[in-house]
């Protein structure tokens, strides 16, 4: 006789035991709850579900909104988007550094895109064995108790430690860096700098195969022992001569006046809540898609001003 062995996570009451299975919507509720509302504010139907478990099971309607395919994707789009802010990928010179630029300039089939998702369940499995957000935890709360918030810090300071300990514990790192220094045009999306930076040197690498511009950066160019010629790195003469002088006046001179009070108050620390208030949109997640839009706006204006650099330069 075949012994079960349960697939799902377990939680014992007082005249019962009930199995969550892990392909259930429900088994995401925990990792759900740690959210804070910055978060969970992107599908606001969601913030009305109740904080506590027992409740929440206990109305059909909110049952049925558990079970739905936007509940997985805000979960999950959260976490990930969390988790990629901690990845880490190797520099040049040895050290480690976040994965540079914004997370919508890689593509979905950038393998560490992907791998954002994957750490998901890891931490379903940290929540329910080593934390005090398992399931059973939850069905012991008192049925007029209610699970307090977290704010954006601490769930950031959160899924920083957890990151942090799966990759360590899984040793992905060496996986990380294997992809980071082996990257595709097609790991790219868009038009920003990151993907111009990248597909300069990409396409070098495949016309003069025998000199890799990395090193000709570094340490010029040297023929049967002699020193040829020596390149400067156009970055950092893009950043002194570029970035240092007017460009980012100019592009502050094609804002609305709307954005430039939207950017000073976001700068001055106020919260997309207040910033709503005070120049009249109906939501916080409103300002925080334009601030979007506004980061987009200056990647696209800063790529225009990198690439008329380059090609100033490299003649």
């Amino acid at each position: 006789m075949t012994k079960y062995r349960p697939s799902g996570f377990i939680v014992v009451l007082p005249q019962t035991i009930m199995e969550i299975p892990q392909d259930s919507n429900l088994s995401w509720l925990t990792l759900f709850y740690a959210l804070p509302k910055e978060l969970v504010e992107k599908r606001a139907a969601y913030l009305n579900l109740p904080r506590n478990i027992k409740k929440l099971l206990a109305s059909p309607e909110h049952r049925k909104l558990i079970e739905t395919d936007a509940f997985l994707e805000l979960v999950w789009d959260c976490y990930a988007w969390s988790a990629w802010q901690f990845f880490q990928v190797p520099k040049k010179d040895g050290t480690y550094q976040d994965i540079p630029g914004d997370w919508q300039h890689y593509s979905g089939d950038f393998p560490l895109w992907r791998w954002s998702y994957e750490i998901i369940r890891h931490f379903r499995m940290k929540f329910e064995n080593e934390m005090e957000w398992s399931f059973q935890r939850l069905f012991l709360m008192g049925k007029d108790d209610e699970l307090p918030w977290l704010t954006y810090q601490q769930f950031s300071n959160l899924v920083g430690n957890l990151t942090d300990m799966i990759v360590q514990e899984q040793n992905w790192q060496p996986l990380f860096d294997e992809v980071w220094n082996n990257r595709q045009v097609d790991d790219y999306t868009g038009k920003n700098v990151n993907k111009r930076d990248f597909m300069r040197s990409w396409t070098h690498s495949r016309t003069a195969t025998h000199i890799s511009i990395e090193d000709v950066l570094e340490n010029g160019v040297i023929l049967d022992g002699d020193m040829l010629f020596e390149i400067e790195d156009p970055r950092g003469q893009f950043e002194e001569k570029v970035l240092g002088k007017m460009h980012i006046e100019q592009f502050k001179g094609t804002l609305t006046e709307q954005d430039k009070a939207i950017l000073q108050m976001r700068y001055e620390g106020y919260s997309l809540k207040e910033i709503a208030e005070k120049v009249g949109f109906k939501t916080p997640s409103a300002v925080g898609k334009r601030i979007g839009k506004i980061a987009g706006n200056y990647e696209d204006f800063l790529g225009d001003e990198y690439s008329a650099f380059l090609d100033k330069h490299s003649k």
